[in-house]
């Protein structure tokens, strides 16, 4: 009786411990798959995190790098200006040089020559000129033949503006004119443009 009893003893023993490890196993798989679960988990949530960060850190560098474009440019832009208004100070200046001197007064008859070339047949001209420019109404009168009538213009610089009534028809050759022009093309001339003009 003992000795069945060893048996069966020994024999739920050894199922017991069979049962034992089974249980162990499935517990030592349920871990590692756990652990794996967690793991991808983390590597998840880490991939995630890293990528908001770049993106982030992206978005602030590009905020930074677009201020100091916007920054530069409007640098740029204000040396442009400055530039501009140096060089046209300095035009005015040569123009106003030249005004005072002989060839002055052969420019102006060149200006009202082509003037009078874009008034075709008009027999109403009226020419404008600045009042210290009234010294060379005789000379110009001559060159246009006595056809024209002289008053005062309202520009500074020099040059003449000619108009005919009759054709409705107006020829700027008004050295302000010309400046005007040539500050709207200023920057394109001296290549100072800004990217993305």
């Amino acid at each position: 009786m003992t000795e069945k009893l060893d048996r069966f003893t020994a024999k739920i023993l050894a199922e017991a411990s069979e049962e034992s490890k089974r249980a162990m196993d499935q517990a030592r798989q349920k871990r590692a798959a756990a652990l794996r679960r967690a793991e991808d988990q983390v590597l998840r949530e880490a991939y995630q995190y890293i990528h908001r960060e770049v993106a982030r850190i992206k978005g602030e560098a590009g905020r930074s790098v677009s201020r100091h474009m916007l920054e530069n440019q409007r640098a740029l832009s204000l040396r442009r200006e400055e530039m501009a208004q140096e060089t046209f100070a300095l035009v005015r200046a040569k123009i106003a040089a030249f005004t005072r001197t002989p060839a002055y007064g052969a420019r102006l008859e060149e200006l009202l020559k082509q003037a009078l070339s874009h008034l075709p047949g008009a027999k109403d001209v009226q020419v404008c000129l600045r009042p210290e420019d009234s010294q060379w109404i005789p000379r110009l009168s001559k060159a246009a033949g006595g056809k024209v009538t002289f008053q005062e213009g309202d520009f500074r610089m020099g040059g003449l503006v000619a108009r005919s009534p009759s054709l409705g028809l107006r020829v700027d050759a008004s050295f302000d004119c010309a400046a005007q022009e040539l500050s709207g093309h200023f920057a394109e001339l001296f290549g100072l443009s800004l990217a993305g003009e």
